[in-house]
C-alpha cells in the first residue's frame, strides 16, 4: 500500500499533535534543577544581596569621610584666612613701602578659651504638700506690667487717633 503525499503529511501531523503534549509533560516533570544546583543559585542570590548591602554601607562611609575631609579643609582655609601676622622684618618692609617710617608692631592673635556653661540641677523632693502648692507663681504681681496694660486704652502723644470704622463703612 503506497501512501500519497497528503496522507503522509496527515499522518505526520497526527503523530506530532499527539507527541507534543507527551514531550511537554515529560519536560515539565523531569527538567528541574537538582538540589545542588538550587543550593548554588540560592547562595548566589544571598551573596549578591550581601554585596549590594556592603556596597551601600561602603558608599555611605565614603560619603561621610568625604564630608569630614571637606569640613576639615574649610576649617583650615578659614583659619588661614583669619589672618597671618607678619614678622618684624616683613612688617617694617611693608610700612616702608607705604611711606611710614615707624613700623607698628604686628597684632598678636589671642585665642579665646572655649566657653563651657554648666547648669546646676535642682533636686526637688516630691511630697503631697509641695505637689499641691504652686511653686511657679510669683509671690507678688508685676505692678509695672499691670500699669502699662491699664494705660493701653488711653491715647498716646504723637500718635493720631484711629478712624471710626463704623462711620467709614456707612459713608461707602
Amino acid at each position: 500500500m503506497a501512501l500519497g503525499l497528503f496522507q503522509m503529511i496527515g499522518i505526520g501531523l497526527a503523530i506530532a499533535l499527539t507527541l507534543i503534549p507527551i514531550v511537554r509533560w515529560f519536560w515539565k516533570r523531569f527538567d528541574m534543577p537538582s538540589k545542588f544546583a538550587m543550593e548554588v543559585l540560592r547562595r548566589k542570590e544571598i551573596e549578591a544581596e550581601e554585596a549590594e548591602m556592603w556596597a551601600g554601607i561602603e558608599a555611605q562611609v565614603e560619603a561621610e569621610e568625604t564630608a569630614r575631609r571637606e569640613f576639615e579643609m574649610r576649617q583650615k582655609e578659614k583659619q588661614e584666612r583669619a589672618g597671618k601676622s607678619l614678622d618684624e622684618t616683613q612688617s617694617a618692609e611693608v610700612w616702608n613701602k607705604l611711606g611710614i617710617d615707624v613700623p607698628i608692631q604686628p597684632v598678636e592673635r589671642e585665642i579665646a578659651p572655649p566657653i563651657v556653661e554648666e547648669k546646676e540641677t535642682e533636686v526637688i523632693e516630691l511630697t503631697l504638700d509641695n505637689a499641691l502648692k504652686p511653686s511657679n507663681s510669683p509671690d507678688e504681681p508685676d505692678w509695672e506690667l499691670i500699669q502699662k496694660m491699664s494705660n493701653l486704652d488711653k491715647p498716646t502723644e504723637g500718635v493720631p487717633d484711629a478712624p471710626d470704622l463704623n462711620s467709614l463703612s456707612e459713608e461707602e
